[in-house]
């Protein structure tokens, strides 16, 4: 059997694998964790949660259970992707407060609003504890992989419309 026929019979699609963009996350001085999200120059974001892997079907019904969401930012760096999570500070509306302390392990995920219409963003995977005994200078921000970038660095990676 020819490779394209195993292929075509496991139903691989040959191709590049998706791009993975990596979120920057810091402490602000009040000691929350904040994100910055890699964001296209002419988008915003319209919310963002945070949730966690659950037991069976989890309270979200899906295997997940959201620990937080806000939608409609008001503060200018919140609509350009750099928030505190589990925050309600930026944000017009907490559409699920925060009701325990974050975990050192959980999903982000980011609803964006491009030309007028909203659209899933991306969601990327975030441990706190990677910030222990990281000095990080004012507008750097640390990756899951450990990386230290810049917000510009970060937005560098979104998958921009041409």
């Amino acid at each position: 059997m020819s490779a394209s026929a195993v292929l075509a019979l496991t139903g691989c699609v040959v191709g590049p694998a998706p791009r993975q963009v990596d979120f920057g996350f810091r402490l602000d001085g009040s000691g929350n964790v904040v994100v910055a999200y890699p964001l296209c120059a002419t988008y915003e974001i319209a919310g963002a949660s945070i949730y966690v892997d659950a037991k069976g079907e989890g309270e979200d019904g899906d295997g997940f259970t959201t620990l937080w969401s806000a939608t409609d930012p008001t503060a200018e760096e919140a609509e350009r992707g750099v928030f505190a999570v589990g925050a309600a500070a930026g944000f017009r509306q907490e559409t699920r407060p925060l009701k325990a302390p974050l975990p050192d392990g959980f999903y982000v995920a980011v609803t964006e609003l491009a030309a007028g219409k909203e659209k899933n963003g991306q969601d990327h995977w975030v441990t706190p504890s990677r910030l222990k005994g990281k000095q990080l200078a004012p507008g750097e921000y640390v990756t899951e992989e450990g990386k230290v970038l810049t917000r510009d660095q970060i937005n560098a990676q979104a998958i921009c419309p041409k």
